[in-house]
Formats: C-alpha cells, sequence, structure tokens
C-alpha cells in the first residue's frame, strides 16, 4: 500500500523528464514499531511518527515518482538533543544527524537521493532513536559539479618544492577525479591482487614511535623506511599518529558504568578511556612537566618525518584526528584545549624542526569550535564509516563546500571499507581523494567485483596513471 502523497509546485526537467516535488507523509507508511501520533503541535497530515526506541524500529514508505535526483528533506522533532538516524532510498542507505528541535517540528536535509521512474521506498531506521517523524518530502535537485579555483599556497610559509608539487598534483585532478588510498600493506596488496590497480595513496600510522609505547616495546624499525620506499615507487604517502598519552596510562582493565569489561591496558593509551592525562592543565602550563612531555612525543615524531623531508618525499600530515567525537584523550577537554594543541604542533614542527614537507589535513567534524583556523590546515578531511559503501556523503560534501569552497580542499581522509566514488561522482560528490582503513575492505566489506568498478572507474585515479 502507497503512502498518501502530496506533489507540491516546485518541478524540474532532468533528460526530458518533468520531476515534481513529492512529499510522503509517515503516518501512512507501514509501522514496524513506532505509533502514530498527534499531540505535538505543527504537524502536517493526519499525525506523525514517534515511539523510535527498540532496535529494528523503523517506518517504510512506498510512493511513485519520475526518476532523477533529488535532495531529500525530513520533517522531525528532536526535543531530547542530537539525535542519529538511518534512511534508506530504494536500498541505499545513509546515515544522518538530527539537531534538536524543543517541542517543536524542524525540517533537515538528508542529502541527494536517486529516484526511479514508478515505485519507490523510503525508510527510516530508529539509529539513536528518541525522535518523531512528520514526513520525508523530495524536491528535484541540479547537480552542482563547479568548484571555485583553490589558492595553491600551503599554510606553511615555507613549504618545500616537493610539497607545493604534491598540493598542485592533487588541485589539478580535484573536480574531475578522486585519487585512490589505502593504509598498509595487507590491503594495498589484496588490491592490487584483485583489481590490477595500485592506490595512488599510501597511508601508515605513527602510533608506535609514541615514546609512552617504546617505553614498553621497542619501536618498529621499517615503517618509516617502507613508507618512503612506497613514495618512491610512485605513491603519495599519508601519515597519521595514533598518539599514545604522554603518560598517565591507567593500564588495565575496568569496569565503564554499565559494568562492561573496558580494556584500558598500555597499547590503547591513544583512547581517552585509558588514561587520566589532562590537555587542558598541559597545555595552558608550557612550566609543567606534562608541557613537557607534549614536547617530547612531537619531538620524537619529528625524528620520523625528518626522514622524509631528508628523502624530499611529502607527507599528507593527519594527526590529532576525530578529536570532536571525544574518544581519544586530545579531544576529551573540549575544543579549546585541541586547538592549542594543534597550533603547537604545527610551531614545533615547521619552525623548531623545520619540516616543510607536510600538507596539513585536519580531520573535520560539524562544529566550528574544533577548527585550527585557516593559517593551520591544507585540506579538510572526512572520516566515515557508514553502514553502506555506496552513501555518498552527500550532505557532509553539501555542507563543507558551502563553507569551504575555493579555501580548502576536501577530501575523505578514512573510510570503513571503499567509497563508491562512481557514484559519488554521480551526485556532484568530488573529493579530492579516500583513503581506506584497514581490515575493511575484503569481503563482506567491499565485494571484488565493486572493488574492481570502482578502482578501473574513470572517476578513480589510480598510482599507474601518474
Amino acid at each position: 500500500m502507497h503512502a498518501i502523497l502530496i506533489a507540491l509546485a516546485m518541478s524540474a526537467t532532468t533528460g526530458g523528464v518533468q520531476q515534481t516535488t513529492v512529499r510522503v507523509e509517515a503516518e501512512n507508511g507501514q509501522l514496524i514499531g513506532p505509533i502514530v501520533a498527534s499531540t505535538r503541535p505543527g504537524f502536517s497530515g493526519k499525525g506523525y511518527v514517534t515511539g523510535f526506541t527498540k532496535e529494528g524500529d523503523k517506518v517504510v514508505m512506498k510512493f511513485t515518482a519520475e526518476p532523477g535526483i533529488y535532495e531529500a528533506f525530513i520533517r522531525y522533532s528532536a526535543p531530547g538533543g542530537k539525535k542519529g538516524y538511518e534512511l534508506g532510498v530504494n536500498g541505499h542507505r545513509t546515515s544522518g544527524m538530527f539537531a534538536p528541535t524543543a517541542d517543536v517540528f524542524a525540517t533537515a536535509s538528508a542529502g541527494k537521493v536517486e529516484l526511479a521512474a514508478g515505485t519507490n521506498s523510503v525508510e527510516i531506521d530508529k539509529g539513536w532513536g528518541y525522535y518523531d517523524i512528520d514526513y520525508v518530502e523530495f524536491v528535484p535537485a541540479k547537480i552542482d559539479r563547479s568548484l571555485k579555483s583553490l589558492p595553491l599556497n600551503l599554510v606553511d610559509p615555507n613549504a618545500a618544492a616537493s610539497a607545493k608539487a604534491l598540493f598542485g598534483k592533487l588541485a589539478k585532478t580535484y573536480g574531475s577525479q578522486t585519487l585512490s588510498g589505502q593504509y598498509n600493506d595487507d590491503d594495498s596488496n589484496y588490491i592490487a591482487g584483485s583489481t590490477h590497480r595500485i592506490p595512488a595513496i599510501y597511508g601508515a600510522d605513527f602510533m608506535d614511535y609514541s615514546p609512552s609505547r617504546v617505553e614498553r616495546n621497542p619501536a618498529p624499525k621499517d615503517l618509516t623506511e617502507n613508507a618512503i620506499a612506497k613514495a618512491k615507487s610512485g605513491q603519495l604517502v599519508t601519515m597519521s599518529w595514533h598518539w599514545n598519552a604522554p603518560t598517565d596510562l591507567i593500564d588495565k582493565m575496568l569496569k565503564d558504568k554499565q559494568g562492561k569489561d573496558v580494556d584500558a591496558s598500555w597499547y590503547k593509551g591513544f583512547y581517552t578511556n585509558a588514561t587520566t592525562f589532562d590537555l587542558s592543565a598541559a597545555i595552558d602550563d608550557p612550566s609543567s612537566k606534562n608541557y613537557k612531555l607534549l614536547l617530547r612525543d612531537i619531538d620524537a615524531i619529528a625524528i620520523q618525518l625528518k626522514k622524509f623531508s631528508d628523502a624530499n618525499v611529502p607527507v599528507l600530515w593527519r594527526p590529532l584526528h576525530e578529536a570532536d567525537g571525544g574518544w581519544f584523550w586530545w579531544g576529551a577537554k573540549g575544543p579549546q584545549p585541541f586547538v592549542k594543541l594543534w597550533r603547537l604542533m604545527f610551531h614545533r614542527l615547521t619552525e623548531v624542526h623545520k619540516l616543510h614537507n607536510l600538507i596539513w589535513v585536519f580531520t573535520v567534524g560539524d562544529n566550528p569550535a574544533w577548527y585550527p583556523g585557516d593559517a593551520y590546515v591544507d585540506v579538510l578531511g572526512v572520516d566515515a564509516y557508514p553502514s553502506d559503501h555506496s552513501d555518498t556523503l552527500g550532505s557532509t560534501w553539501d555542507r563543507l563546500k558551502k563553507e569551504f569552497d575555493g579555501k580548502k580542499m576536501l577530501a575523505i581522509s578514512e573510510f570503513g571499507g571503499v567509497p563508491d566514488i562512481p557514484r559519488m561522482h554521480q551526485f556532484g560528490v568530488e573529493w579530492a581523494y579516500f583513503v581506506s582503513w584497514p581490515g575493511q575492505i575484503k569481503p563482506p566489506g567491499t565485494s571484488i567485483s565493486d572493488l574492481s568498478r570502482i578502482y578501473q572507474s574513470k572517476t578513480v585515479k589510480n598510482r599507474e596513471q601518474g
């Protein structure tokens, strides 16, 4: 049974087909768990859907439309604060966040979706739950493929020629092709064997060079050298750093508030729940022992980065990632201490250690308070782990493009699996590059056929393409 539709006046023509805005009332859909209510004022139709509280709760709506690309808007209420949701349209899923609304309804864009001729299906799954859904509206969308020219100057005023050349290379294909990337050798070799393509970017992590880890386990002897060898073979290099806290590691098993076991061993020391290190206190007191330990640790990584510099290898440098999530200690005390730490690291590496081969990649979230500032960031990277690898990340792209187009390059700095770059380009979502996180790409993560389709697409640029 189809949900009742309301066709509004707005329309567009795509490929000779006239598209019309379609509104699908949630209360007329198939309810699996939730119920229809009418007590909250401001809804349209006969009511709204509420009661997303249990796993598996969802509303499924069938409707008809003309084929084409539409922007999906969800009319919702989230009186209990920010809430995550899952949206599925014709089998393609995406995750999103509802902003708090208090006791009223608001409208959120869920990004662009593709509708088919005739019958379509849209469903909203619980996600975090505890929100209300009034309707979903599909508005004909135009694909804006334009990107403003980027300034080619890097934020380091003394940037090395190699770093400038790398950034220029990225800028040249930005908006037409997305460079492929993969962390670690095992997955990179799997891609080469499965697709006959070698990722354009090789990724590695300085985690085991953190001094509080080296105290307990010898640092790797060849990680840096292996990455340099990859660069000499024609790949670009991105380096991350899961920074084990400088000190105050808990180093034992704990119980969380729900009574579940938490592994707070020393090797988990980059997590907030495995250390009592207080970044706020340390960063605000340059005379303190812990401030000096911050410098010690940055200096230890500078030794490794200098090897790249000496080899004339530029690095897409992605430190202090996902700070706004709070699960890493460098984000546990909020945005102000984090921004101070980012700027301290920038100063220490560029001015004290004279490392001018770095392109600074900041992992961006949705709160501008965490942004270190235009003078400290070259590339904005998104870390994404969508439940559906075909998720275009369109709403994230649109939000960042609106704010940073012509100012900063946008990339997928970490992805759980392999993003469907051809599908993204179909929707006008054209990241500069992507880098897949290790252990995520083999089936059932990504089928070999999808892996080959993506890596062999004209929208993807690999190592052998120069």
